[in-house]
């Protein structure tokens, strides 16, 4: 049960309440946003809008399939020209040394964020992905793929707390979780365009003396390599240092991201943070999120194994990996829009994790035709890749404070690094095609995601209606609820 001091700071009347060192109020605090011209906000949104939401879209999506193209590259000789065969421990080591370099490196990465601003930090990480995806595709054995599978995450692990962090400040709470899933549906996109670039790459064999899947990690790092660049000159920085919007429009930004949350100045992750690590909330969240991923990272390795065991042959089981990730667009774009508008978060996660059981118990059942399973397999790659956003930007409408809401993703992601360490290594392969441990695993873990959401949501329920009865003051700031 909450304490009073986990819903906030405890007063006996609103009438007698002191308040010290009060800043004087904005003019949106005074008058509300209606009274600015709808016009000019359209104007400043669209402005914010291309500049940020193109860009992280990019550095998200090639994270993405630089992430996951070991997958393609497996069911297309990758195993057979570096000895893997012979040792079937030795694909799960090259997936589960990632997640450790990557959990180290997210903190450190995030800090480099403030210190040395968006851009250069988002530049330089990309550099780093992409020469190292482009790299496995030269290794003469499966230990030195496993290296560079290490340095890819130790590259790529801020990138995405990175692009919430900078949404989360940019854009006020119920604007954000359409703005991370329309940067997350690129992402998905290019997940579901991987395995058809994987294809066509995959048909460069002997090309120049290569293999195949040799061409699919040379050519997909190169592109990486050479994005760097137009991260470095388009990236933009937080919104208090932003240099592309007038001195008026930043002022009128910072209005609204204030009369929303409170507190809108980037500040440094330091040792003081270290007492936001109380908040059991965030703690939930980052088991929420841990929950979800083990299904993203199990599906994503192993959605083009499955499809072997379905039947599908190697190039064509990539190629029909593509759908499923498309059905996941059309859930995020839905989804995101309702929740925004609802002001609710925790009802979408549950239906998306009810869909998501329901996807994966038709892939459990063996005795179903290839269609029944593969539509099992697109309801369930739909539903856990849709609930990745929502959860995360469930724990950051909850965050009041930059560091702390740095720290939040840091947290939440981490223990999604964790589940992909759980995601990549339950999906055995001595277990096709039925995998049950994978799909059992992966089924309990949406089960204790559901019941995580009914356990916050009724402790922030009821924290609500003690500041809706003047109470408490939730988080320190007058008029701020929880989200549900």
């Amino acid at each position: 049960m909450a304490t009073p001091v986990d819903e906030g700071l405890k007063v006996e009347s609103v009438s007698h309440v002191e308040v010290q060192d009060v800043e004087p109020q904005t003019d949106i605090e005074q008058k509300g946003e209606s009274s600015i011209d709808p016009r000019v906000l359209r104007k400043l949104g669209r402005k914010v809008d291309f500049r940020i939401i193109p860009i992280l879209s990019l550095v998200y999506s090639l994270s993405i399939i630089d992430r996951i193209n070991i997958g393609h590259a497996k069911v297309v000789g990758m195993e057979k020209d570096l000895s893997m065969l012979g040792n079937p421990s030795a694909y799960s080591i090259c997936l589960l040394v990632f997640f450790p370099a990557y959990m180290l490196a997210e903190l450190p990465g995030n800090m480099a964020l403030v210190k040395f601003g968006v851009a250069k930090t988002l530049a330089f990480l990309m550099f780093g992905f992409g020469i190292s995806t482009l790299a496995q595709g030269h290794t003469q054995s499966w230990p030195v793929l496993a290296f560079c599978r290490v340095l890819v995450g130790i590259f790529e692990a801020s990138t995405f707390p990175a692009a919430v962090v900078l949404i989360s400040a940019w854009y006020v709470r119920y604007q954000a979780h359409q703005k991370l899933a329309l940067m997350y549906s690129v992402g998905l996109i290019a997940s579901s365009f991987a395995g058809v670039l994987a294809y066509g790459l995959g048909k460069m064999e002997g090309i120049g003396g290569l293999r195949g899947w040799r061409w699919i990690f040379t050519m997909e790092g190169l592109v990486t390599v050479l994005c760097a660049v137009p991260t470095l000159l388009f990236t933009v920085d937080f919104p208090d240092r932003a240099r592309f919007l007038t001195e008026q429009e930043r002022t009128l930004r910072m209005q609204q991201l204030k009369a929303d949350k409170g507190d809108v100045e980037t500040e440094q992750i330091s040792w003081k943070n270290l007492k936001d690590l109380k908040d059991w909330r965030m703690w939930l969240v980052t088991f929420m999120y841990f929950c979800n991923v083990c299904m993203v990272y199990g599906m994503g390795f192993f959605v083009p194994s499955i499809l072997v065991g379905l039947g599908y042959s190697g190039l064509d089981a990539t190629l029909h990996s593509a759908p499923p990730y498309l059905v996941a667009c059309g859930f995020l774009w839905i989804t995101s829009f309702l929740a925004d508008h609802i002001h609710r978060r925790l009802p979408i996660i549950i239906v998306q994790a009810s869909i998501g059981i329901t996807g994966l118990a038709l892939m459990s059942q063996i005795q179903l035709g290839p269609q029944a399973r593969y539509a099992g397999m697109c309801l369930a790659v739909a539903a856990c890749q849709s609930n990745n956003s929502a959860i995360i930007i469930f724990g950051q409408n909850n965050t009041v404070g930059s560091a702390k809401t740095n720290l939040a993703a840091v947290l939440n992601i981490a223990g999604g690094t964790i589940g992909g360490i759980v995601g990549s290594t339950v999906y055995m392969g001595k277990e096709a095609p039925s995998y049950t441990t994978g799909l059992s695993i992966t089924m309990a873990l949406q089960a204790c995601l559901l019941l995580s959401c009914a356990a916050v949501w009724l402790v922030n329920a009821r924290g609500n209606r003690q500041a809706d009865r003047g109470e408490v003051v939730l988080n320190g700031v007058q008029g701020w609820r929880w989200t549900l």
